[in-house]
């Protein structure tokens, strides 16, 4: 665990130093989501950048793969969880539109009963899952940035990178004050308790020295 987290280190401050040379810096994170989302590293890589920079989370979601209603609401619950874990700034980038157009997507997001019609075709229990998970996310796409790219086309990739100028600009109005609260509270702490530690170090010398005093004396 130690030597991951050394390595973690040592890859943020590469990271960190090639930042000041870029306006955009963009970190990927493949494999399984699940791994970066829920591990230790991936909480250790975004809390290390945000307190430097203006930071964004972009979840990049396959458009073609997410035609079927079910495969959608597993996006766009994973998009919700990885969002209210991080608190940051957070965009659904809907790639490979040059395969698949994303305005079915959008009009699932903005439209209710588009939705539950696009439910009814399905007949599974996951199918009545996502019906009643569709309530729930409701207020969550109210707020939630999209928009549709395509990697191969370049398709809306200035719009994408105007969205990420706007995140940015959220994230210095409304993160960045709340992570310097964080780190003044933790920096306090960490003070507080270097204080009562070294409180505790000095009775038990004192202890330990009116003990030798006894046996002296005696």
């Amino acid at each position: 665990m130690l030597t991951c987290k050394l390595y973690i280190i040592t890859i943020l401050v590469s990271v960190i130093i090639f930042c000041h040379y870029c306006r955009y810096v963009i970190l990927d994170t493949p494999g399984q989501i699940e791994v970066f989302t829920w591990s230790a590293s991936g909480q250790i890589i975004t809390e290390a950048l945000a307190s430097v920079f203006p930071t964004v989370v972009v979840y990049v979601m396959d458009t073609a793969r997410s035609v079927n209603p079910v495969t959608f609401m597993s996006n766009m619950l994973y998009a919700c969880s990885i969002m209210y874990k991080y608190k940051l700034p957070f965009i659904v980038a809907m790639n490979k539109t040059d395969i698949v157009d994303n305005q079915f997507a959008v009009d699932w997001m903005t439209d209710f009963e588009a939705f539950q019609e696009a439910v009814e075709q399905e007949k599974s229990y996951s199918a009545n899952l996502t019906r009643s998970m569709s309530l729930v996310l409701d207020d969550f796409y109210s707020s939630l940035k999209s928009i549709g790219v395509s990697a191969v086309t370049g398709a809306n990739i200035n719009e994408f990178f105007q969205l990420i100028d706007e995140a940015g600009m959220e994230y210095i109005r409304d993160y960045r004050p709340e992570y310097d609260r964080l780190k003044e509270e933790k920096a306090k702490g960490e003070s507080n308790a270097r204080e009562v530690e070294l409180e505790r170090m000095k009775k038990e010398m004192l202890g330990g020295l009116g003990f030798l005093l006894i046996c002296v004396y005696t």
